[in-house]
């Protein structure tokens, strides 16, 4: 009788310990399909988004990098703060390569912001719909001011990322001497 008892605890341990293991498997399982599935959301966002950069000019009489986009994916852009935009250029001593942070206000050195949001950029027709959102077949100018401004005669790029690591560049040219 004494050995019923043991064994019936024993299995009862087996049962209890395999349906807690199981438990662990299925969660872990689940917490793995939820982040496959995030993933895919966030690639299938990323084969979806698209910029293409227009054009790009400096004005030194601004010390100013004027650059348009356009977004030619499927995908609404907006957070502008998450962008990143890094110029690389030759100044009139060295060669510079420059993260510039985003801002609201007035640009200070080495900052860009949004100028403006225009159905077609060349003529600013202004967005109509969704405002200060980057529709696609919508186009974007931002400005940046360089410090050291750039250098004569000098071939540059600007490259600018959307939030999801979309990135579009273009060259610009430096002032003639």
């Amino acid at each position: 009788m004494e050995t019923a008892i043991v064994a019936i605890i024993c299995v009862a341990l087996i049962v209890l310990g395999g349906m807690t293991m199981s438990q662990g498997f299925l969660s872990s399982v689940d917490t793995a399909t939820l982040s496959l599935d995030e993933l895919g959301d966030r690639d299938a966002e990323i084969m979806r988004t698209e910029i293409s950069a227009l054009t790009a000019t400096w004005s030194s009489l601004t010390n100013t990098l004027e650059v348009s986009l356009s977004n030619t994916g499927q995908v609404k852009l907006a957070s502008f703060s998450k962008w990143d935009v890094i110029v690389q250029y030759y100044t009139n001593s060295s060669y510079s390569v420059q993260y510039l942070t985003y801002t609201n206000g007035t640009l200070g050195s080495n900052e860009w912001k949004k100028e403006g949001i225009y159905q077609d950029s060349a003529s600013k027709e202004a967005e109509v719909f969704d405002p200060d959102i980057l529709n696609p077949a919508e186009e974007i100018i931002i400005q940046a001011k360089l410090d050291p401004p750039v250098g004569y005669d000098s071939t540059n790029l600007v490259v600018v990322c959307t939030p999801n690591g979309v990135p579009a560049t273009k060259s610009f040219a430096g002032p003639s001497s």
